[in-house]
């Protein structure tokens, strides 16, 4: 309900003094005669003068006592009251001013709010197993993983989100989530105290560290040198008593090939089976090259310390594993390993329904094989898979469109990575205006005419007249009169006309010419002018159509006004 206006009200002691004015007032004629009654009965009065003079006096005196009490007194309660209602009403204008003010900051509210955009959740057409993030700024990884991943724990399912990207990306989804009560396990990664292969056997730790390593090479033989690591460090491994850190495995990798040290943290019984080993490791060139390798990367992880504690790879709520650090190559092989290690739990995880999202920030950097692998096991044991892929290129680009999944095209900064999106987004038959036309003419005429003409004519007339009485004779000749006249007239007249005509005409014509043309739905620098939050979805149906969504993940948008939540959605999707 809008606010009601200020009302003004009269001041009461207006009123009052109004009244006691028109009061006082009448009461004049009144009390001046009596004054003067009085006065006029004392001089008629046989009495002294001097009692004249008193009377005089008290007429005086009296007239100006009822002046002061019937006129000024009244006068001055009046102005004192018109100062006070002047006051009032100057602080009721205040107020009506400060209501017109919200009045009209509550119209342009509800104005912007008629006009402001209706936001609608996105849902997906198809339920996909696997989601496909390329491009993007921190910001809107973090805003994704934030605006999907609340959707999913509030849904009751566990989220394991795995950042590669040193961008934080989770940070406010914990808050969120800590906020409300829900389970949550954050893990930041340096080296690996114990952490990455608590839990494993020695084939296990084998298989994820030779699995790390192999994501690195590339190349004809890259099959062949995985199987040779796999094979050294299975020895290792079956050599090594109680817990298994990379601290003690690159002790085995150096008492393997011959380096061990008093230092070492391995026990005599332990160095003894390792070099038992070196025979059967082999001392080809092959397997020397695998060795030194191995030892170097291994090393680089290797932390001292007590063991750390094991990480819930599967359990309720968010749990966040992000690795960080200074030294480059430190940081890319314990990315490698902590990917590999979450490949292998996905692996070994029995097949059941849904209810586990993995979230997997970076994945670009672990190569296409890799993350196809760990595509394919989440489907086999039904866990949804989100890869956050910073970049579009290179063999990245076949992972684009993979069966049962989607992909979300954020922004894309190059412009050979936003031309790769614009082509997979695809093309399509348009009519587009290709010529527009313009004739503008103009046409001017002058004329000039000069006309002239001479008129000449002459006249001659001659005539005679005779006058005769009537009764005259004939031979009476001196009776009548006879006259003649004769004349000439001739005129002349010259003409002359000098004429002068202008005539201006403008014309203008316009015309367009549209063609069917065959280009892209999504052009590469719309993609590159993404704002950080937005994204396209492009999703398959399943029946040969695909549908293409612009969205925005920002979290702050479920603040507005005009979001639509609960079952109600819709969006403006285009079917291609």
């Amino acid at each position: 309900m809008p606010e009601p206006a200020p009302e003004w009200r009269e001041p009461a002691e207006v009123a009052a003094a109004w009244q006691l004015r028109r009061r006082r007032l009448r009461q004049v004629p009144w009390t001046s005669a009596g004054v003067g009654v009085v006065a006029w009965g004392g001089w008629a009065l046989p009495l002294p003068g001097a009692v004249d003079v008193a009377l005089s006096g008290w007429l005086v005196v009296g007239l100006t006592m009822v002046l002061v009490r019937q006129v000024a007194v009244p006068r001055s309660r009046m102005r004192a009251a018109a100062r006070e209602r002047d006051f009032r009403f100057d602080q009721f204008r205040h107020r009506v001013g400060e209501w017109r003010s919200r009045m009209a900051a509550r119209e342009r509210v509800l104005a912007a709010r008629a006009v402001a955009k209706e936001w609608l959740p996105l849902r997906p057409s198809v339920t996909a197993a696997r989601v496909e993030v390329f491009g993007g700024t921190g910001d809107g990884w973090a805003s994704l993983v934030t605006t999907v991943g609340s959707s999913l724990l509030r849904a009751g399912d566990s989220v394991l989100v795995v950042d590669l990207s040193e961008r934080r990306v989770a940070d406010d989804l914990a808050g969120f989530a800590g906020a409300v009560g829900l389970p949550v396990s954050a893990v930041a990664l340096s080296r690996d105290d114990g952490t990455l292969l608590r839990g494993l056997d020695s084939d296990e730790v084998a298989e994820v560290v030779a699995g790390a390593v192999a994501t690195r090479r590339s190349g004809a033989d890259a099959a062949d040198l995985r199987v040779v690591d796999a094979s050294i460090l299975a020895a290792i491994a079956r050599s090594l008593e109680g817990p298994i850190t990379f601290a003690r495995l690159a002790a085995g990798l150096r008492v393997v090939r011959g380096h061990y040290g008093a230092e070492s943290p391995l026990t005599p019984l332990e160095a003894r089976r390792l070099t038992a080993q070196i025979d059967a490791v082999g001392s080809t060139d092959r397997v020397v090259n695998a060795l030194h390798a191995l030892t170097n990367l291994v090393e680089l992880l290797a932390a001292e310390g007590p063991l750390g504690e094991p990480v819930a790879w599967s359990g309720p709520g968010l749990t966040v594993l992000a690795t960080e650090g200074p030294h480059p190559r430190r940081k890319d092989f314990l990315d490698r390993v902590l990917f590999e290690r979450v490949l292998h739990a996905v692996r070994v995880r029995p097949q059941q329904a849904g209810g586990n999202v993995v979230f997997v920030a970076g994945a670009d950097r672990i190569g296409p094989a890799a993350v196809e692998e760990l595509a394919r096991q989440a489907r086999r044991c039904g866990v949804r898979l989100v890869l956050m892929l910073e970049h579009l290129r290179d063999d990245v680009t076949r992972l684009l469109g993979g069966d049962d999944s989607a992909t979300i095209l954020m922004r894309l900064g190059n412009h050979e990575e936003a031309k790769v999106a614009a082509e997979f987004i695809g093309r399509e038959h348009t009519f587009k205006i290709s010529q527009i036309t313009r004739q503008v003419g103009q046409s001017f005429t002058e004329g000039h005419s000069d006309a002239t003409g001479t008129q000449s004519s002459a006249s001659h007339n001659e005539g005679t007249h005779r006058s005769r009485p009537a009764p005259a004779r004939w031979f009476d000749r001196k009776a009548g009169s006879e006259s003649s006249s004769a004349g000439t007239a001739t005129s002349r007249s010259d003409t002359w006309q000098h004429t002068v005509n202008y005539s201006l005409a403008d014309s203008e014509s316009t015309g367009t010419t549209e063609s069917r043309v065959y280009e892209f739905t999504v052009e590469p620098t719309q993609l590159q002018d993404l704002p950080p939050t937005a994204f396209i979805l492009v999703e398959h149906n399943g029946v040969g159509r695909r549908r293409i969504v612009l969205a925005d993940c920002n979290p702050g948008i479920t603040l507005l006004s005009r979001v639509v939540g609960g079952t109600r959605w819709r969006d403006e999707a285009r079917s291609a």
